[in-house]
C-alpha cells in the first residue's frame, strides 16, 4: 500500500463516519422530503440508496479500470443509471440501507488500502468526470457524498 491509497483510505473512513452520522441522525418524517425538483425527484431515502449505489458501481469500475484498462464505456449516460438503478433497495428498512453503506464504505476503504502509487496513477474514463486518475475518481466517491449531502442539508434547511 502506498501512502497516497493509506490518505485516500483514512479519507474515506472520516468522510464515511460523517455521512452515515448525518442520514442516522435524521427523523424518519425527514426521509421523505423531496430534494430535487428536476431530474431524478429524489427524497431523501432516494439520495441516500444512490449513495450506496453509486459507490459500489464505482468500486466495481475501479476493479475493471486495473484488470481491463477500460473505464467507463463511451457515451455512458449518468442520469439513465441513476434513473434505473435508484430504487432498487426500495424494501430495505433505513437500519438495513445504513449497514449496506456501512459495507459498501468498507469494501472501497479495504479496494483503496490495497492500491499501489502506479495503480492510482492509472487513467481511465469516469462516468461522470471522463478521463481521470484512478487516485481522482477514488476522490470523487467522497466529494459525490458531501454535494448530497449539502443538497440534503439545503433541502431540509439544516
Amino acid at each position: 500500500m502506498s501512502d497516497k491509497a493509506q490518505r485516500l483510505a483514512d479519507k474515506l473512513v472520516g468522510e464515511g463516519e460523517k455521512t452515515l452520522a448525518f442520514f442516522r441522525s435524521l427523523p424518519e418524517e425527514a426521509w421523505n422530503v423531496q430534494i430535487y425538483e428536476d431530474g431524478a425527484m429524489w427524497q431523501v431515502r432516494d439520495v441516500f440508496e444512490h449513495l450506496c449505489i453509486s459507490e459500489h458501481s464505482l468500486r466495481r469500475l475501479f476493479e475493471r479500470v486495473l484488470a481491463t484498462g477500460q473505464g467507463a464505456p463511451e457515451g455512458f449516460d449518468v442520469d439513465a443509471f441513476n434513473k434505473e438503478k435508484t430504487g432498487r433497495f426500495a424494501s430495505l428498512s433505513r437500519d438495513e440501507l445504513f449497514a449496506l453503506y456501512a459495507e459498501t464504505r468498507r469494501a472501497t476503504i479495504a479496494f483503496t488500502q490495497g492500491l499501489t502509487g502506479e495503480q492510482l496513477a492509472v487513467r481511465a474514463r469516469h462516468p461522470a468526470m471522463g478521463d481521470a486518475s484512478l487516485e481522482d475518481m477514488i476522490k470523487m466517491i467522497y466529494l459525490h457524498h458531501q454535494m448530497h449531502m449539502r443538497d440534503v442539508k439545503k433541502g431540509l434547511n439544516i
